[in-house]
Order: structure tokens, then C-alpha cells, then sequence
């Protein structure tokens, strides 16, 4: 289940949106132990650094990002309320930031500041689940739990993905000043 979770992750941290937060709470609910809480979210950083990692080392290459993709994702940065590496932690919650190690590489920010905020985002998001995940559990009969965990994280998933395509759609019409 963990290699399944790893691998998810790792394709959803490059670029398919595959919901692994769902995964994740289907896989929790398994075994609700702290120790087992505490290895899922272990194995989701490893695997968000490494699936952004090859992706901000694709961005570092010269001849693997054409030039078009770098300039609109110059153009996109720049229309974006955070400049910097604290976009990533938003990003973690409200997917605003496609294909982030590239961006990273693009947008030359620091490596090691972008994983801590890689890491952070992901540690805080996918245990704030399963800790809901575990406190349906005590509330509800155990098929009932289940169903509202993944519905809940579901809908939570729904609600950021239509407000990062809502900024997506807008950021096509917005002006934004030239340098």
C-alpha cells in the first residue's frame, strides 16, 4: 500500500492531479495507529520532494522546457499575490502552482527553502486528514467514518481545485504590468 501511495504521490507532485489525499485516507483506514499515521506522511514528503525534484531539475535543464513554457510561467508568476517560495506552502492547500519544481527552477528560487516548504505544507495537510479521518472514526460507526473522511477531504479537494481554476481562468484576462 505504501509503494502504491509513494508512486501516486510521486506522478501527482509532477504533474497528473491523481488525489493521492484520498489514497492516503483509504490506506489510514486500515490501521489507525499513530506509527502508521506517522510512515504515510513520511512516505507523501519523500515522494512530493522527489516528484518536484525531477520536475525543478527538467526546469534547470536549458533544452528540456522550451522557451514559450518559461516565459508564461514568468508571465503567470508575476500575475501571483506571493513572489516567492511562500507560494509553494499556499500551493500545498490550493493547488495554484502547475508543474511546481519547474516553476521553482524557473522562477529561481532557493532549493532548500522550497523543499522545507514542500515538506511543511505536505506534513501539515496530510496529517490535519488523517487526524480527521481518526476523529470521525471515534464519532461514527466505522463504515459511516470512512465514507464522511473521504467525502470530507473530497469536497475539501473539490473546493481548491475550482478556486486554483477559477485563478487560472482570470489569470488568461488579467493585465499585468510590464517590466
Amino acid at each position: 500500500m505504501l509503494v502504491g501511495l509513494l508512486i501516486v504521490v510521486f506522478v501527482d507532485a509532477i504533474v497528473i492531479p491523481l488525489g493521492p489525499e484520498l489514497l492516503a485516507i483509504a490506506i489510514f483506514s486500515t490501521n489507525m495507529d499513530l506509527g502508521w499515521a506517522i510512515l504515510i506522511v513520511a512516505v507523501v514528503a519523500i515522494a512530493q520532494v522527489g516528484g518536484t525534484t525531477l520536475l525543478y531539475l527538467v526546469g534547470k535543464h536549458t533544452t528540456l522546457l522550451p522557451k514559450y513554457v518559461k516565459k508564461v510561467m514568468i508571465k503567470y508568476r508575476s500575475a501571483l499575490f506571493i513572489k516567492d517560495e511562500k507560494i509553494i506552502f499556499v500551493n500545498c492547500f490550493v493547488p495554484v502552482l502547475p508543474f511546481l519544481g519547474a516553476f521553482m527552477a524557473i522562477s529561481k528560487w532557493n532549493y532548500a527553502k522550497s523543499m522545507a516548504f514542500v515538506v511543511l505544507g505536505g506534513v501539515i495537510k496530510y496529517s490535519l486528514f488523517l487526524g480527521l479521518s481518526r476523529s470521525f472514526h471515534y464519532l461514527f460507526a466505522s463504515g459511516i467514518a470512512q465514507k464522511v473522511s473521504l467525502l470530507t477531504v473530497l469536497c475539501l479537494l473539490v473546493a481548491s481545485g475550482l478556486y486554483a481554476f477559477k485563478r487560472r481562468k482570470a489569470f488568461g484576462t488579467e493585465k499585468v504590468p510590464a517590466k
